[in-house]
C-alpha cells in the first residue's frame, strides 16, 4: 500500500537499509543521507511530512529536536535517546507541535504479538519467560538494545514490569549473557554468544499457554499434550511498524509504539 506521503531516511547504516526499503513500498523518499549530510533541505522542505531517523543513537536528539522544530513528524529508531530525560523532552516538543513521535519498537506489531495481546485477554498469567539465542552486536549495550525488546513485548500485553535481578556474564563484551527477573515470574535469558538464531517466549496461564517461536505462534494444548500452531497474518513486524506510523499521521492518532510507550520501555530498562 502506499501513501504517497514524502518522506525523509536519515541513517542508512545495517537497520537504516531495512528501513529504508520497506518504506520505499509505502511512501515516497525524497531524501537518504546519513548524520553526517547537511539536514538543513531535509528540514527547509516543506514538502516532507516526516523523517525517520536511524543514526547512532547518541545523535537521535539533537536531529529529533530539528526535525520536530521544523515541523515533521519523527520516527525513531529504539531506544530513542540516551536518556529518558532527553526522552521526555522530545515528547513534550512533540506535543506542543502537534505532531506524531514514535520509536521503532518492532515486536509489539508483529502478528504474533498482536495475537497474543487477544488471546490472553482476560487470563491469569502464571508465568512469562524469553530465550533469545543469537550472534553478535557486541557493541550495544545488551539492555539498552536487546533487553529493550522483550521489555517492549510485555509492555504492548499491558503487564506491569518491575526488575529484580540482573546478572550479566562477560564472553566478548561485558553483558553477552544476560539474565533479568521481574515481579510476577518474569525471566529473560538473552544469549548473544550463540550459533543458534532463535527468539521464544513462552507464556503460561491457568489455562494452558502460548508459545511464540520466531515467526510462529503455538497454543499448549495441556489436556492433548501437544501444540496447536495457530494461524498468523503474513505481514512483517517492520512493514507493520511503517504503515503504522504512517496511518497515525494520516489518520490523526497516536502510532503504536509512541514516545510515550518508549518512556514507559526506558524507565524500566533504567531500573535494570
Amino acid at each position: 500500500m502506499s501513501y504517497k506521503m514524502k518522506v525523509a531516511m536519515i541513517g542508512i547504516g545495517h537497520w537504516g537499509k531495512v528501513l529504508l526499503e520497506e518504506l520505499k513500498k509505502q511512501a515516497e523518499v525524497k531524501y537518504e543521507g546519513d548524520s553526517k549530510t547537511d539536514l538543513a533541505p531535509i528540514f527547509a522542505d516543506s514538502e516532507i511530512q516526516a523523517v525517520f531517523i536511524a543514526t547512532p543513537t547518541e545523535t537521535h536528539f539533537e536531529i529529533t529536536q530539528k526535525a520536530l522544530g521544523a515541523g515533521k513528524h519523527v520516527f525513531l529508531e529504539k531506544p530513542g535517546t540516551t536518556s529518558s530525560n532527553n526522552l521526555e523532552k522530545l515528547i513534550e516538543q512533540a506535543k506542543e507541535k502537534n505532531l506524531k513521535f514514535a520509536v521503532g519498537y518492532e515486536f509489539p506489531h508483529h502478528p504474533a504479538a498482536q495475537k497474543l495481546k487477544e488471546l490472553m485477554e482476560g487470563q491469569n498469567i502464571r508465568n512469562i519467560y524469553f530465550d533469545w539465542q543469537k550472534w553478535g552486536t557486541f557493541k550495544d549495550d545488551s539492555v539498552a538494545h536487546l533487553l529493550c525488546h522483550e521489555i517492549s513485548i510485555v509492555k504492548s500485553l499491558s503487564i506491569e514490569l518491575e526488575p529484580t535481578s540482573c546478572k550479566k556474564t562477560k564472553v566478548i563484551s561485558d553483558s553477552d549473557i544476560l539474565e533479568t527477573e521481574f515481579r510476577n515470574n518474569i525471566k529473560s535469558v538473552i544469549n548473544r554468544v550463540s550459533p543458534i538464531k532463535q527468539k521464544i517466549l513462552t507464556v503460561l496461564t491457568e489455562e494452558g499457554g502460548y508459545i511464540w517461536n520466531n515467526d510462529e505462534l503455538f497454543e499448549i494444548n495441556t489436556e492433548m499434550q501437544v501444540l496447536e500452531k495457530i494461524s498468523l497474518p503474513e505481514i512483517s513486524s517492520v512493514t507493520a511498524e511503517i504503515s503504522d506510523f504512517l496511518l497515525s499521521i494520516t489518520n490523526e492518532r497516536e502510532p503504536l509504539t509512541s514516545g510515550e510507550f518508549a518512556l514507559e520501555v526506558y524507565r524500566v530498562i533504567e531500573q535494570v
